[in-house]
This record gives C-alpha cells, structure tokens and sequence, in this order.
C-alpha cells in the first residue's frame, strides 16, 4: 500500500471514530432497591427506607415509581408504593421512604426474631428513565437481605 493511501485510511478513521460516541446514549442498567431501615411507628404502621441503586456507569437516571410486595422473615407484610422523584447521578445511590400498614402476620415475624436478624424481601418492579425528560422504562425488582435491630434504638432494623 503506497503511503497516500495509508494516510488516508488513518485520516478517515481519525474523523470517523469520534462520531460513532454520538450515538445514541447507552442503555440503562437495571437499577435495584433494598431496605436500608425499618422502623416501626407509635402508630403500629411501618416506614421502610428504600435504597434505590443507579448501575449505569455513564448514565444518571430519573425514578419515577417503586412497586412491590414486601415479606418479612417469609410473611407477607404488605404492599410498598412509592413515586420518589428522585434523579440518581451515575453509579449512585438514593433513598426515599414509605409508609405502610403491615399485615396481620408481619408484626408477629418481627416480634419472633428475638433481637436476630431477620430475611426481607421486594418483589415487584421500578419505573425509571434517562433524565426528567426520558421515557419511563420498567425494571423487574425482586431484592432480598437481611434486617438487624439497631442497639440501643427501639423498634428500627437495619
């Protein structure tokens, strides 16, 4: 190959390389929740602190809803519905809280770990999208962990 054309050949990926990152962004992760707290109210409801975790690594995200079903230690305590509206920078994270009535079950789960930690799950799914002006996009959830008492703060696990 004679040296023009090598040059070419170069000049032409040198222009051509740059303009395939305009493409469009990338897709999002699928994003997780967890409990981070859990604590129950003078009332007899729950506040659960949802940890909603961004995995995109370039790309900052808009949660719109979570939905799910949540147990406790294998009972059924309830429903969670939240729309948080929070943005999530890339490979980030963010809380938001709600409020739920548990069934009639869930208090005697909590009651029977007797100062253990105890299993949760969520089961449902998260709205989310690039941005505020992104389109919604739904993400199926099912999150698992474990819940502690915190020494020394009556009726909140983490």
């Amino acid at each position: 190959m004679r040296p023009a054309r090598i040059f070419q050949c170069v000049l032409l990926l040198a222009c051509v390389l740059p303009l395939a990152a305009c493409g469009p962004g990338t897709k999002l992760q699928p994003p997780t929740a967890s409990i981070q707290q859990l604590q129950v109210l003078p009332n007899g409801q729950w506040q659960a602190t949802l940890r909603v975790e961004n995995y995109s690594y370039d790309t900052a995200m808009h949660v719109y809803a979570l939905d799910a079903d949540l147990k406790i230690g294998g009972a059924d305590a309830g429903h969670l519905s939240v729309s948080p509206d929070l943005d999530i920078p890339a490979m980030n994270a963010d809380t938001a809280t709600a409020t739920l009535t548990p069934a009639t079950g869930a208090d005697a789960a909590l009651a029977n770990a007797k100062g253990n930690a105890i299993a949760y799950e969520l089961k449902g799914h998260l709205d989310v999208g690039k941005g505020e002006s992104g389109k919604s996009q739904s993400f199926d959830l099912d999150g698992k962990g474990y819940l502690s008492p915190v020494p020394g703060v009556a009726n909140t696990w983490r």
